[in-house]
C-alpha cells in the first residue's frame, strides 16, 4: 500500500466517521485533539505523525490498521506488495 493510498483511506473512514456521528471536521478534530492544520495537510498528500493517527483511532475506537486501510490485509501481503515495488 503507497502513501496515497493510505491518505486517501485516512480521509474517506474521518469524513465517514464525521457523517456518521453528524459532526464537522473542526467538532472531530476538538474531540480527537487534533489541530485543524492536520487535516488540512491530509488534503496535501501531508501523512500525519503516528501519534495523531493513535489519537484518531482512538477516537473512532478502531485500530490504527482499519483506520488507514490495512484491514484484511496480512503481513505477507504488505510484504509481497514491498518485494513487487
Amino acid at each position: 500500500m503507497d502513501k496515497q493510498t493510505i491518505i486517501e483511506n485516512l480521509i474517506n473512514n474521518i469524513n465517514s466517521a464525521c457523517d456518521k456521528r453528524n459532526m464537522s471536521i473542526n467538532e472531530f478534530c476538538r474531540k480527537c485533539n487534533v489541530h485543524k492544520s492536520v487535516m488540512d495537510n491530509l488534503k496535501r498528500n501531508s501523512a500525519p505523525a503516528i501519534d495523531i493517527i493513535a489519537n484518531i483511532a482512538i477516537f473512532l475506537n478502531i485500530s490504527i490498521d482499519e483506520l488507514i486501510g490495512l484491514k484484511g490485509e496480512t503481513n505477507v501481503d504488505i510484504i509481497n506488495q514491498k518485494t513487487m515495488v
